[in-house]
């Protein structure tokens, strides 16, 4: 299935109504499977599956890297079976027990100060880093993960995310990986999938995103190694104090040449 789906419809403008025709987005549920067991199922924009279930498993915590993995398969539409990930883990490869199946249809899904405290356990400070984040650079990425944004101008109606290498040259920029998807924690995920099947070393990249920055988003950017994250929208007290403890850059609003920087600002090369 393809991400956006073209469909009639009408407008209503000063009192007149006409036809007209517009993209809109797609949604459909994925199964992910490790071996023989389900481990989630999601809403998310069709494309970029693989990518997005070894993003998971690594940014939920379920494996420690990329070579944990030793294959994924997906089967398209009118295969045997349709819209489910089947993930064969290496040998020993688990980092914690598999979680009972469950269903993430929205991202809002933390709540209360044990279920917190759990979704950062094991995330450790990261260490100092130099200052080699300049502003432009920063504003840069920004910019470029617009431009390689296709679904967002039919439809206005996903979510972006950028994993670029530093230092934020133009060569880095041309390699910088965008996804996309109708839900903000898959479009974090795709990309970080795409990234470590590229071979980036998370540890030196620079993520971008277009969603307000919560404290789940900064908890599954930290546990892919990704210590420096900017995005276009807010972030959230929990996730600002959160960036703080673990040591991160964290900046919001990055909008035109402008941003507002949260946490980290000593690695800013100004």
């Amino acid at each position: 299935m393809e991400p956006t789906t073209h469909q009639t419809c009408f407008v209503v403008e000063s009192g007149l109504i006409r036809p007209a025709e517009r993209d809109l987005i797609a949604e459909e549920p994925l199964t992910i499977r490790v071996g023989r067991t389900p481990v989630a199922t999601l809403m998310r924009t069709p494309g970029h599956e693989a990518d997005l279930a070894l993003g998971l498993l690594v940014t939920e915590g379920l494996v420690a890297s990329a070579q944990a993995v030793g294959a994924i398969g997906f089967c398209p539409e009118g295969g045997f079976e349709p819209n489910v990930v089947q993930v064969t883990l290496a040998e020993g490869s688990l980092a914690t027990p598999l979680p009972a199946h469950r269903r993430v249809f929205s991202s809002c899904a933390l709540c209360g100060a044990e279920q917190i405290e759990q979704a950062a356990a094991g995330l450790t400070p990261f260490p100092p880093r130099p200052r080699t984040l300049s502003p432009s650079a920063l504003t840069g990425l920004a910019r470029h993960m617009g431009q390689g944004q296709v679904v967002f101008p039919l439809t206005g109606a996903s979510h972006a995310a950028a994993v670029a290498m530093r230092p934020l040259d133009a060569a880095a920029l041309a390699r910088a990986i965008v996804r996309e998807d109708i839900g903000r924690h898959n479009a974090l995920d795709k990309a970080v999938g795409a990234a470590l099947n590229a071979e980036f070393d998370l540890c030196r990249a620079v993520l971008c995103l277009s969603s307000r920055l919560s404290f789940e988003m900064v908890a599954k950017a930290a546990r892919a190694g990704l210590a420096d994250v900017i995005g276009l929208s807010a972030p959230t007290a929990l996730a600002v104090a959160l960036a703080r403890r673990l040591g991160m850059f964290l900046a919001g609003f990055v909008r035109g040449e402008t941003f507002t920087v949260y946490s980290g600002d000593d690695v800013l090369s100004i």
